[in-house]
């Protein structure tokens, strides 16, 4: 009797927060789409000159952070789901695209210190880290004075990125692509191929 009560309460709940946020947060460097849902409010740090755009029918899970600074911004297109405890990070100069349908898996991390561009219905598992920036480490000089270089990360649409897979500065991923579990990609991953391991090669091509 209570069953279908409780399930259309905890529809309703993600929808009521979605509106409340958005009604809160949004202004002229922030804008929140339509029906935005969120489990629990994310935790949002934007600088004056950077920007946070949220397209339409985006979901978050619980405990998502957003961080936005200097003169970066972060873009997520629509109809894209947010697992909880993800961490997005924009810095400098960078742009974070995130294109239409796409989904991000629990715990997964973007560090933006430069751009990252994510295709159509790509599939981020959990616990991913895609790496834009590099510590300096020549030597006689400690590594945490020596600043950082930079490249940006390229993923077509349709790419699988598995479990605990990290991407580094400088990586395009191909459409189609496949990065299995645990892999480390450290170059170009050509249309449709099947890679693993550290540092990852192709294992196979995909079906």
């Amino acid at each position: 009797m209570f069953l279908p009560l409780i399930q259309k309460y905890k529809r309703f709940i993600p929808r009521f927060k979605g509106l409340l946020f958005k009604m809160i947060y949004s202004h002229t460097n922030f804008k929140v789409g339509k029906n935005f849902q969120c489990n629990s409010f994310p935790e949002v740090t934007i600088d004056k000159n950077s920007k946070i755009i949220i397209g339409d029918n985006v979901l978050f899970r619980r405990n998502v952070e957003l961080r936005a600074h200097n003169n970066s911004k972060i873009i997520f297109g629509n109809n894209i789901r947010v697992d909880r405890g993800v961490r997005i990070l924009s810095a400098n100069k960078s742009e974070i695209n995130i294109k239409e349908g796409v989904r991000i898996g629990l715990y997964s991390v973007f560090n933006g210190g430069d751009s990252i561009y994510i295709g159509e219905k790509s599939l981020i598992s959990g616990f991913v880290y895609l790496q834009t920036s590099m510590h300096k480490f020549n030597k006689n000089i400690d590594i945490q004075n020596q600043g950082y270089s930079h490249l940006p990360i390229h993923i077509d649409k349709d790419v699988w990125l598995g479990t605990h897979a990290v991407i580094l500065p400088g990586c395009d991923l191909a459409e189609g692509a496949i990065i299995g579990s645990n892999a480390v990609v450290t170059k170009r991953v050509d249309k449709g191929v099947i890679v693993g391991g550290v540092p990852a090669k192709k294992i196979n091509n995909r079906c």
